[in-house]
């Protein structure tokens, strides 16, 4: 999960993300690598701050398609959500 680490994704997390998800999960979030990327990316342009958190308890989310993905963010007020995902990461299930 070197790739993480281009992200600015630190050792740490990348640890946490092992201990916290099922082998099989990982192995589908490397698959998708490249859509995981580009949804990190976007949400640090939206200025989401939990990231981590997300990586390491809802990494399933990085494995959504990431137009379908962006188009659910542009679905609500994208602040408001922001807001409400960087206070309780469980505020991504409006997605």
């Amino acid at each position: 999960m070197d790739f993480l680490k281009e992200l600015d994704i630190n050792d740490e997390t990348i640890i946490k993300i092992k201990e916290n998800n099922m082998p099989n999960v990982i192995r589908q979030f490397i698959v998708d690598r490249e859509n995981a990327k580009k949804i990190i990316k976007y949400m640090q342009e939206l200025n989401i701050e939990v990231i981590d958190n997300l990586l390491i308890r809802r990494i399933e989310i990085f494995s959504i398609d990431y137009n379908r993905l962006k188009k659910a963010f542009d679905n609500y007020n994208t602040e408001v959500l922001v807001a409400l995902v960087n206070e309780d990461i469980s505020a991504i299930n409006f997605l």
